[in-house]
């Protein structure tokens, strides 16, 4: 049986770089999005990039897999650096960029 991407379960990736979970403010258009969904929009665009890494492994011509997991990994950078220039860097070499040393800056979402 073949495998087609088709009819694989994956979350399509968000086409306009914009992270899921980002509600558009009515009034001036500005995105609100909370720390948690950002946070979210960022582990799923991995986890569909390291799925799709994984089929590619053994589809290697599948030219539609490859698109998509292109898209997938611009989706994680997009929300990965919009999570960072509003809350804080997720990596000590994300730290830094402003000329100040914030690395531990910021207030880790609870878990839960």
């Amino acid at each position: 049986m073949a495998n087609n991407m088709n009819n694989r379960p994956y979350a399509r990736p968000n086409m306009n770089n914009e992270p899921r979970g980002m509600a558009r403010n009515e009034n001036n258009g500005s995105t609100n999005v909370s720390c948690n969904d950002l946070m979210r929009a960022i582990m799923e665009a991995d986890f569909v990039a390291q799925d799709l890494k994984l089929y590619l492994d053994t589809h290697p011509d599948d030219s539609r897999a490859l698109e998509l997991y292109r898209e997938a990994v611009r989706q994680y950078k997009a929300c990965k650096a919009t999570f960072e220039d509003t809350f804080y860097p997720l990596n000590a070499t994300a730290a830094g960029r402003n000329g100040e040393w914030d690395w531990l800056d910021g207030t880790f979402p609870p878990l839960s």
